[in-house]
């Protein structure tokens, strides 16, 4: 939400308050209507909205840069060469502007945060979980795992051409503030008023508005799902009618918008919203992860080992962002070097978090009493049976294009080493 109102604060001129609430509303009022269909009809559709306008700016920025070649060679002179690699400059901390190594970004950001996020955030899940049939349940990850990898031509790409070709120097949110200079968040509307005239400029900001309005309707009928069927009805009132829960479900949702308001203002404390959201993800969904694991695969794992693990690894993760927040001298100690940086905090508090969480777990688990087999059935791997998409041709089969995926990833790395 706060990213929306950037946009239309920039670009269209008006306040971010006034511009939060705009937006708020309107998801509120569709989601609210509409439900998980609305929500999901929405994103289908919007989709094709986002990528429409938002190739306007790579193909448009560089064309002025003078294509990737002189891009890189402006990226070199204004900032550092190691802006157009992902792994040359990850041997140590001090070789990369993110102030990170390897360790953090292939265990804390790659298989804590990123998987994490792929198998427990309820946002991705619920839309798997709607899917006709098994094979569709599993094709799900796997377009959406294809498409993520482009979308760094519509998200990074805009960011180092605004490197290069922005005149003004960028800060952190929190100086953009009390300053009024433009902030690292402002890098695409940016962008977009630099390149688009009136025409274009409508179809760049209803990309991205519809982009933002999306993921936050996503995220709201996501939190109206969990508290009305999974804590609600289960816990409070399991005897009322459908119309009861929907009611429910419509309350909920203004609930969530609300929160989403709260957290729009909790952003401008950050120093990007990129900071901001993994900060999250290492509260969250580092420990979540590592509780889903062990709860999916160890038929060993007890209620009472899941739920100190995933509080253990929450609070660790929470108390070294205060400790770094109240001494930031301590960031050498949360990962592990004198010459980390901000988002290295992130990556390794993930890290930290599902040890802790992983750890706190397995030792509860082992000190109280396991569940009969019986009662998880169809809650660990090793008791379930695992259903089959069939007998299909070989390219209709998911693990086909799974693979396809992956070589296109590997491709990739190689290409951007």
């Amino acid at each position: 939400m706060f990213a929306m109102a950037k946009v239309m604060q920039i670009v269209l001129g008006w306040d971010i308050n006034f511009s939060i609430w705009v937006s708020s509303l309107t998801v509120a009022i569709y989601v609210t209507l509409g439900g998980l269909r609305s929500a999901i009809f929405n994103e289908v559709l919007q989709f094709f909205l986002i990528w429409a306008g938002a190739l306007l700016i790579p193909i448009l920025g560089l064309y002025e840069a003078g294509g990737w070649s002189n891009l890189k060679l402006q990226i070199a002179q204004r900032a550092s060469e190691q802006y157009v690699h992902l792994w040359a400059g990850l041997g140590s901390f001090s070789n990369n502007p993110m102030g990170i190594n390897w360790v953090g970004i292939v265990f804390g950001l790659g298989a804590i945060i990123s998987m994490g996020y792929w198998t427990t955030d309820f946002l991705v899940v619920q839309r798997i979980l709607a899917a006709k049939d098994i094979r569709s349940a599993e094709m799900a990850p796997i377009i959406g795992a294809g498409f993520k990898m482009l979308v760094p031509v519509i998200v990074i790409l805009p960011g180092l051409l605004g490197l290069a070709v922005l005149p003004e120097k960028l800060v952190p949110e929190s100086v953009a503030a009390a300053t009024g200079a433009h902030s690292y968040n402002d890098v695409l509307p940016l962008m977009l008023a630099r390149y688009c005239g009136p025409g274009l400029l409508g179809l760049g900001v209803t990309a991205l508005i519809a982009g933002f309005m999306s993921g936050m309707a996503g995220n709201v009928s996501a939190f109206t799902t969990v508290w009305t069927y999974d804590i609600y009805r289960p816990f409070f009132n399991s005897k009322g009618s459908d119309q009861h829960y929907v009611n429910m479900g419509r309350w909920t949702t203004v609930v969530g918008v609300l929160i989403s308001v709260g957290t729009a203002y909790l952003v401008m404390q950050f120093a990007s919203i990129m900071d901001y959201v993994q900060a999250l993800f290492s509260f969250f969904i580092a420990p979540l992860f590592g509780t889903v694991v062990l709860g999916m695969l160890w038929k060993r794992a007890t209620p009472a080992g899941g739920f100190w693990g995933l509080l253990c690894g929450s609070l660790s993760s929470i108390s070294m962002w205060v400790w770094v927040k109240v001494d930031p001298t301590a960031l050498r100690y949360v990962a592990l070097s004198p010459h980390a940086k901000g988002l290295a905090q992130d990556m390794y508090q993930a890290l930290w978090s599902f040890i802790v969480c992983v750890a706190v777990t397995v030792v509860v688990s082992l000190a109280t009493q396991p569940m009969p087999d019986a009662e998880m059935t169809g809650l660990v791997y090793g008791l379930t049976e695992v259903p089959s998409v069939g007998d299909l041709q070989l390219y209709q089969k998911p693990l086909f294009w799974a693979g396809v995926v992956l070589v296109i990833f590997v491709v990739l790395n190689i290409i951007f080493w």
